[in-house]
């Protein structure tokens, strides 16, 4: 049975220090590299949308390939889960810089540096991420220390996403380049430096005891987990109507995310105008848009222990639908800030219930560990295999977007060619994608989410656990 002991301070604190790094990376990564190469390296669409397709065939791929490799072999990347994040640091600091250096001006060499970017980018980010996935749940299957584990990460996470501050104002909002550039090698530095430390001190208890292990035992280990089969045990997932019920929720939370993280500063170049909205306090504004997400989960952590996990990411949807249905009848795009404050709820909320879905999946995890008596969790398997079904969202929602924007004339926009008439009706395709985005996401989610049957809440775990005691 998974121990249910708290962990040290130690062990906190170096969880907390890859959650920073990944955090510092993904948001800059994930903030920029759209509106990098459509405005800056302008991208032509056929090569845009060739590369998002490719990125979708690697994640396809590159998902339970890790997954396999870290859960049933021993080699020194996938020996432990903190050797894996020691040794791929580096490498997957560089893969963030990749996007932000062009490659050439030539259609061609813009949609090959995408493709390359892509492609590095995330194959870093699945095998960091996996290995980060799996200590939160390889760490205690105990809830209140899985809860004080989000609690505390969503802090380390608060004070990483502050890099947008930081690459807005060193870069004058893209307008200084090399400025930017600088900084973006600052942040990756400082990135890898924190995974490095996890990589040093991040043991969990099952990659202790085999320290001190022969190597006879560190095989028979991974024998037994690879003798069930990676196929078999991911249609044991699939099986699963929790894990259905979960990715198909987290598939379209993905899709949502997508959205605000790639479009959220093109949005506001035309919802929120510079004459009405100075730069500098729009990219206050961007900064804000990650924190506030992380600051409703440091401070709601006691309601979060309440009433559980589930309730509290099916309210996150309630706000979706009601948020976006009141922001277009009700508000409407007149107002800027108005429409700023939309925006950044709908962020804040939408991280907010992301930040907690760690918690449903080691769930499915610790359940699927008893129900097939496993010696330890398949934590990459579960978490591989959710992604392999949620990833491909990163790349489909920019697609969809780009694609109905450029059919009611962003293309000539951005070369600035649009008549008043052309500006005015891309102005309101802009303003229904920000509404209505939301309430369709919410309404699909909210129907996934309530098939989902664990539903434990912090409370009344420890209760049963006092009585046993």
């Amino acid at each position: 049975m998974t121990s249910n002991k708290m962990v040290s301070n130690k062990t906190i604190l170096a969880y907390c220090a890859v959650s920073m790094g990944m955090t510092m990376l993904s948001r800059g990564f994930n903030f920029y590299y759209v509106k990098v190469f459509l405005n800056r390296y302008n991208i032509q669409e056929s090569w845009f949308h060739f590369s998002q397709v490719l990125y979708m065939v690697w994640n396809a791929v590159n998902d339970p390939l890790f997954a396999i490799l870290q859960d049933n072999t021993s080699f020194l990347l996938t020996r432990t889960r903190r050797e894996g994040i020691l040794y791929t640091a580096p490498f997957f600091a560089l893969s963030f810089l990749v996007p932000w250096f062009q490659f050439g001006e030539s259609s061609w060499a813009v949609g090959l540096h995408l493709i390359v970017a892509l492609f590095l980018w995330d194959t870093m980010f699945t095998f960091v991420g996996l290995l980060c996935c799996c200590l939160f749940t390889e760490f205690s299957a105990d809830p209140h220390t899985r809860l004080k584990l989000t609690r505390y990460s969503t802090i380390a996470s608060l004070i990483g996403a502050q890099c947008i501050f930081f690459l807005e104002y060193a870069s004058d909002s893209l307008q200084d380049f090399r400025a930017f550039q600088i900084a973006a090698v600052c942040v990756a530095c400082c990135s890898c430096l924190l995974m490095v430390y996890t990589g040093l001190n991040a043991h969990t208890q099952y990659d202790l005891p085999r320290q001190d292990s022969s190597d006879d035992l560190k095989q028979a280990e991974k024998g037994e987990e690879a003798d069930s089969g990676f196929l078999k045990q991911m249609w044991q997932l699939f099986s699963e109507r929790n894990f259905v019920s979960f990715v198909i929720t987290n598939f379209f939370q993905m899709f949502h995310r997508a959205f605000l993280g790639g479009f959220t500063a093109i949005l506001c170049e035309y919802l929120v105008p510079a004459e009405q909205v100075a730069t500098g306090i729009r990219s206050i504004f961007y900064g804000l848009s990650g924190p506030c997400g992380g600051i409703l989960v440091i401070f709601g952590t006691p309601l979060v222990g309440r009433l559980g996990y589930f309730r509290v990411i099916r309210y996150s949807f309630v706000w979706k639908i009601a948020g976006g249905m009141i922001m277009y009848f009700l508000v409407g795009p007149s107002n800027p800030w108005l429409v700023m404050l939309f925006i950044l709820l709908d962020s804040s909320f939408s991280s907010a219930a992301f930040t907690l879905f760690n918690m449903p999946l080691s769930d499915i995890a610790d359940d699927d560990k008893q129900k097939y008596h496993r010696r330890k969790p398949i934590s990459s398997t579960v978490f591989g295999s959710n992604a392999l079904v949620v990833k491909p969202a990163q790349s489909l929602s920019p697609m969809l977007v780009v694609g109905i924007l450029n059919r009611y004339g962003y293309e000539q926009v951005k070369k600035g060619s649009a008549s008043d008439t052309e500006m005015d009706v891309i102005k309101a395709v802009m303003f229904q994608f920000l509404c209505f985005y939301p309430v369709v996401l919410g309404i699909v989610q909210y129907i996934s989410w309530s098939q989902f049957a664990i539903r434990r809440k912090i409370v009344e775990v420890h209760v049963a656990e006092e009585k046993m005691c």
